[in-house]
């Protein structure tokens, strides 16, 4: 039985421009076109395969799920018309809006199946599969120890869709809102499965369709006629460059960009300072932590010691003060302050002297001395800001341990593929929430294959005690079990927090309704004008 009917309308805004024309010079001044960078190329365009901040915006241009997550920063209802919920929270049936894709095809409760089941079927490489684990049997069809019918999820009719839970999840509704929970279209995967490199191919159901993609060098999104609420998104559409971040800043500055930095790129370091004076650089705090993930299988970084001494030896204020400059928050845990279980973070910033007595013991138990430690790399991302974190910190080491450390910049696809098979040392990386809730940063370290770890480390009690705690909906019993999860994790050390995220960007001042969530999501669905120059 059914405990209550939840009735929830996406939320309508009806915005008045008052003129087309923003601070840009556009081609056509009957045509509103926000024009964005996004650096690089994007990895992917199907939301199944999505991982940065960058493509989940460019998922929520082009797609619409079940809910989405609104301008009062909570989940509302998008296609789904309404919801029942079951009293024990683990069965959720949802009336689908009579929509289309941007071919005209009908949106169906199968094509929301097909999608999710095209993530767990265990052949396939999914790096989010497992915020799918949520659906009932889901893990264990990944695994193959469950033929893929015996997912949770029921198509009762083409607008009618059953979802059953592995357990009670009070925070499904802003999940579902992620995009590896939109639907993809069943006949044009099955005909095409490389539809998504081609905008002559793609097709998508959400506020923008892809008109044209020049690759690496320029996307372009046009309204979609056929999006369940059309009548309600006031853009003609948005333009979107990959150039560095100096030549996006430059653009901005010439009125030929509306939005630079956060969450598409990052504003050049040495223009902070000459931003903030000028009052236009924007900051904002967001759900999410940066951290160096160890690859716990390779000498000498296997010494749980070593790991400790390393974390110890970083001085966070210093980076976030002199090298970040964007009130960034230093991390001794890996929690960001709205999640965080303790008020005390689980080692103090930059303590050298113990950081030099862990690393003796670990050149102890591993019997080599300090000039036999060999050289270490260092792995991230190549651009400027990252450059510049991996410097301070490779010279924070020399000088606390003594220690050799070899930079390597590499370009994104290479560094993402680097770290799925483990090639690396030391990698530079993050987590930012996919919702509010501990348990999505605790997950991604569960299990040693699982596609987000990547630091082949794992741990039994760790494990179970994640397992106890989805039995436990709220309150200070739950609270205290992933307080545990987190302290083996920091004991063990397969990650370095760094710091706490934040967003620093830049916005034409005539362009309104861009939504940033407090998790860092950014979303053009309400985006508008709000007069002339």
């Amino acid at each position: 039985m059914f405990k209550r009917k939840i009735k929830l309308s996406l939320l309508c805004l009806a915005f008045f421009v008052v003129s087309c024309q923003s601070s840009s010079k556009q081609p056509n001044t009957q045509m509103k076109i926000v024009k964005i960078n996004l650096r690089n190329e994007p990895c992917s365009l199907d939301p199944r395969q999505v991982r940065d901040l960058s493509g989940q915006a460019l998922m929520r241009m082009l797609f619409e799920g079940l809910t989405r997550i609104g301008p009062d920063d909570q989940p509302q209802l998008a296609l789904a018309q309404s919801v029942e919920i079951s009293e024990d929270l683990k069965s959720y049936q949802f009336t689908l809006k009579k929509s289309r894709w941007s071919n005209g095809q009908p949106v169906t409760a199968g094509d929301f199946i097909y999608s999710w089941q095209s993530s767990l079927d265990p052949a396939s490489s999914v790096d989010y599969a497992f915020d799918l684990y949520i659906l009932k049997n889901a893990k264990a069809i990944k695994d193959g120890k469950l033929p893929m019918e015996e997912l949770g999820v029921t198509a009762m009719d083409d607008q009618t869709l059953l979802i059953e839970l592995e357990y009670p999840t009070p925070y499904f509704l802003e999940l579902l809102a992620f995009p590896i929970f939109f639907p993809v279209n069943e006949g044009i995967d099955r005909e095409d499965p490389n539809w998504f490199y081609n905008s002559q191919t793609y097709v998508s159901n959400g506020p923008f369709s892809l008109s044209s993609w020049r690759h690496h060098d320029l996307l372009v999104s046009e309204k979609n006629h056929f999006y369940w609420d059309a009548a309600h998104v006031e853009l003609d559409g948005i333009e979107m460059t990959m150039v560095s971040d100096d030549t996006e800043l430059k653009l901005f500055e010439k009125n030929q960009l509306h939005w630079a930095g956060s969450p598409l790129s990052s504003v050049p370091v040495d223009a902070l300072s000459h931003l903030k004076r000028k009052n236009q650089l924007n900051i904002q705090g967001i759900s999410g932590t940066a951290f160096i993930r160890v690859n716990t299988e390779l000498a000498p970084l296997q010494n749980p010691k070593v790991r400790r001494a390393l974390a110890l030896a970083i001085n966070r204020q210093a980076l976030v003060t002199h090298v970040m400059q964007g009130e960034q928050i230093p991390a001794m845990e890996l929690l960001p302050p709205c999640l965080k279980l303790q008020e005390e973070g689980y080692f103090a910033d930059g303590n050298t002297e113990e950081s030099k007595e862990l690393f003796a013991k670990g050149l102890k138990e591993m019997k080599i001395t300090r000039e036999a430690f060999p050289t270490i790399t260092f792995t991230y991302g190549a651009n400027e800001r990252n450059h510049m974190i991996a410097q301070a910190i490779q010279q924070q080491w020399h000088e606390t341990l003594g220690i050799r450390v070899n930079l390597e910049a590499v370009e994104r696809k290479v560094y993402f593929d680097r770290v799925s098979k483990q090639d690396y040392q030391l990698a530079y990386g993050d987590w930012l929430a996919d919702f509010n809730d501990p348990i999505n940063f605790l997950e991604v370290f569960k299990y040693k294959k699982q596609s987000t770890n990547n630091t082949n480390w794992e741990n039994p009690i760790y494990a179970r005690l994640l397992d106890r705690s989805y039995g436990v909906v709220e309150g200070a019993e739950r609270d205290e079990l992933l307080k545990k999860c987190e302290g083996i994790l920091m004991d063990a050390m397969p990650i370095i927090p760094i710091y706490h995220h934040s967003m620093l960007y830049l916005k034409d001042q005539h362009l309104d309704g861009v939504l940033i969530t407090s998790l860092g999501h950014l979303d053009f669905r309400w985006a508008h004008f709000d007069g002339e120059k």
